[in-house]
């Protein structure tokens, strides 16, 4: 039973329109954005308008539930790109997925190293900063680690902010490419029936319910995707998101990215910012190394390669590829299996190589 007068008091009042403030500061900066020809005026523009009021110290929050709810229609929308042809690429997808496990290997040791340079990066906290897993995965694994969780949370939240902001860019100036200005995995409000309503409510519902009960990562993506995905591969539906929606979960989860960064100041953020920067620019050059090998070993186009290796989060660069449409189906496989390799592998080497005996981080190199 619903509890009225808890949702009615100040406090929850106070944050409701706290929340409501911030998404009307992501939708100003969403439309300032779309004068820009920029891509992704939706997510980007969001994103940057958030970090913008942050930097004048301006209060903002963003909605754990309602982004939740937003990652469902991604993963619903990415679904829809599923098709019974996906059966015959089979052989291609697989080769390509082949990399991941040398890829997120090759991040590590490349990553681990670097940010063991700089103090403050004890082993588990350099470990876990080094590789690209989902923003939440980390930091919860690093919570169960007793590492620097400060130090691992903006770290992954620039890595994040990078990646989102020059992949998109540099796809948009690569050759001039004109980009898609409709998503084609779309549909319009207009154009929805009721049946249509009832498949993608069902779909969301159990598809998130599934992943979360088989304790996947990114359980509201994941799951959705794959339910509407079977049945769109199978044939059985041809349901498609409402542009309008998927244009209101680039506007959530642009906000939401934006708002990682409140409640930190200058001086916490200003080191492990750099450190992160210079990283992200490590991680891109890794990531162009293994999308040239892709490219070459499938012939797959190299813009959805590129994406399917940009080691962003994963429901960012999903968002991307749909709004962009390259081969949303393919890149959100590659990054499905880029973050159950990352949570693999990382538990693997902390349990094994980064505890001592008692199980806990060496106390000499604990961040101060």
């Amino acid at each position: 039973m619903l509890n009225w007068r808890r949702i009615f008091a100040p406090k929850e009042l106070k944050r409701a329109a706290l929340i409501a403030f911030t998404l009307c500061i992501g939708l100003v900066g969403a439309t300032l954005y779309s004068y820009t020809n920029l891509p992704l005026p939706w997510f980007l523009g969001a994103m940057l308008a958030c970090l913008a009021v942050l930097a004048v110290r301006a209060p903002i929050k963003s909605s754990r539930g309602l982004t939740r709810l937003m990652r469902i229609v991604l993963g619903l929308a990415i679904g829809s790109s599923f098709s019974p042809e996906m059966i015959d690429r089979a052989g291609e997808m697989a080769i390509s997925l082949m990399f991941v496990f040398p890829y997120v290997i090759f991040l590590a040791a490349i990553g681990y190293p670097y940010f063991r340079l700089f103090p403050g990066f004890d082993r588990i906290t350099a470990f876990l900063a080094a590789v690209p897993g989902g923003f939440q995965t980390m930091v919860a694994i690093g919570e169960d680690s007793k590492c620097d969780i400060r130090k691992l949370s903006i770290v992954h939240s620039t890595r994040i902010l990078v990646i989102v902001v020059l992949v998109p860019l540099w796809i948009q100036f690569s050759e001039s490419i004109e980009l898609p200005s409709t998503i084609a995995v779309a549909a319009h409000f207009t154009e929805l029936t009721l049946k249509d309503v009832l498949i993608l409510v069902v779909c969301g519902i159990v598809g998130d319910w599934a992943a979360r009960r088989a304790g996947i990562s990114g359980a509201a993506i994941i799951g959705p995707m794959l339910v509407n995905g079977a049945l769109h591969m199978a044939g059985w539906v041809e349901t498609r998101v409402p542009i309008e929606l998927v244009n209101v979960a680039q506007l959530v989860i642009g906000v939401h990215i934006g708002c990682q960064f409140v409640g930190l100041t200058l001086r916490d953020i200003i080191n492990p910012v750099l450190i992160a920067f210079g990283y992200s620019i490590l991680l891109l050059a890794g990531a162009a190394l293994f999308t040239v090998l892709v490219v070459w070993a499938t012939g797959i186009n190299e813009y959805a390669v590129a994406l399917a290796y940009a080691p962003g989060g994963q429901p960012e660069m999903n968002l991307i590829a749909l709004v962009l449409n390259f081969d949303p189906a393919y890149v959100a496989l590659h990054h499905l299996l880029r973050v159950v390799v990352i949570i693999v592998v990382a538990q693997f080497v902390i349990a094994r190589f980064l505890k001592t005996g008692n199980g806990k981080a060496d106390e000499e190199e604990r961040p101060t």
